[in-house]
């Protein structure tokens, strides 16, 4: 992040001096596309791992979540397990759909 800021600034002061360049906001596209695209690659990876928690307790993790964010599961190291993968997911899904709206 520390490396890329400068750059993004950068090009932002160039834009902005000379116009916009159908290159650079191509590639633009492209690396943003591309990390959408790995988003999605982690979330489905992620969406496996919580199947298996949801298939185990015959419950959503929508579910899950909810209650033990009540308090209402106790502190088991599956649960623990499977709401750091929510978590993660819900992260990862925060992001991308920034970097959506950015588009």
């Amino acid at each position: 992040m520390e490396q890329a800021l400068p750059m993004v600034k950068n090009l932002e002061r160039f834009i902005k001096k000379h116009g916009d360049d159908a290159f650079i906001s191509r590639t633009i596209s492209k690396l943003v596309d591309y990390k959408i695209q790995k988003y999605m690659k982690e979330v489905k990876g992620l969406e496996k791992e919580l199947k298996k928690f949801e298939h185990a307790y015959h419950k959503d993790s929508s579910v899950f979540f909810k209650e033990f964010n009540e308090g209402v599961l106790g502190d088991d190291i599956d649960f623990i397990e499977w709401y750091s993968l929510c978590k993660m997911r819900d992260n990862i899904l925060k992001m991308k759909s920034e970097l959506e709206s950015a588009e």
